[in-house]
């Protein structure tokens, strides 16, 4: 019997992240799904981190040599059994009942495509307000021309998603916002999810500035609106986990998920469905 949700997650030296959304992703209270991880070969233990977690739901690692996270996305869209496609970031995070809520959601509303709003993963005020902004535009953008999304993290009925041809594998950014316009233009208006929410990362701030990465969104959306896509490098912009490894990590590290024993595992799991 497929799986109602096939959960799919592109990896790049993602060791001492990734343990997270995985951990995540057990806690939750919805459990009719599958994981997908697809790993861009990293050069860490991404792929050993995301197969010790077979001890608590069906996951399968695929390594693809081509580093592209387009790529990697559609790659895992071709291995998925599950009706609904489920794209996260491995630096994101989600609450224990988020795929319970999307379940709900979809079963009652129907729909094809849908887009997660997004919060901070701090507390703070003045960073919220800013998301805020970021969901209400997105939001309102879904009625217009040329809607956006908030990133990767996405929801996509699987066959309409191969339909449409899934993520544009020849450009360089915006392929997420890209898609949702390919939506659009086969008559699809993604519908976005104000209640059901992904924390976003802000370890790219943290390593670059809030100017400096402004900055470079600012670029890369001016170059989006008027040519439709951003095929050529016009800014700098390095994927990969290992960029972040010098930070204050997730305590869900390799050496911490190897060293804990299968019961206190559970009792952290259980932990966070108690929350």
């Amino acid at each position: 019997m497929k799986p109602f949700f096939s959960i799919i997650i592109p990896t790049l030296n993602e060791e001492k992240f990734v343990g997270r959304v995985l951990t995540d992703i057990a806690s939750q209270t919805f459990t009719d799904f599958e994981v997908v991880v697809v790993d861009g070969s990293s050069t860490d233990k991404t792929r050993f981190v995301a197969k010790s977690f077979s001890r608590f739901y069906k996951v399968n690692v695929l390594k693809v040599t081509k580093r592209n996270v387009s790529f990697q996305r559609n790659s895992g869209a071709s291995k998925a059994k599950g009706s609904y496609l489920v794209f996260l970031d491995a630096d994101s995070h989600i609450k224990k009942n988020f795929l319970n809520k999307l379940s709900i959601f979809i079963r009652k509303y129907k729909g094809l495509v849908f887009i997660p709003a997004i919060y901070s993963e701090k507390k703070d005020v003045q960073m919220q307000m800013m998301f805020d902004i970021i969901n209400t535009t997105i939001k309102i953008s879904q009625n217009l021309a040329k809607p956006f999304s908030s990133g990767g993290n996405m929801i996509v009925e699987k066959n309409f998603f191969h339909l449409i041809g899934g993520f544009a594998e020849d450009v360089f950014m915006s392929e997420d916002h890209q898609l949702i316009q390919t939506a659009y233009r086969f008559g699809v208006h993604a519908r976005f999810l104000d209640s059901i929410q992904v924390a976003f990362s802000l370890r790219r701030m943290e390593r670059e500035g809030k100017l400096k990465l402004l900055y470079k969104t600012v670029v890369n959306t001016i170059h989006f609106i008027s040519n439709g896509k951003v095929e050529k490098h016009i800014i700098e912009y390095e994927m990969g986990g290992h960029l972040y490894h010098k930070q204050k990590n997730s305590p869900f590290t390799l050496e911490k998920i190897l060293n804990m024993p299968v019961k206190q595992i559970q009792l952290l799991l259980k932990q966070l469905l108690s929350d």
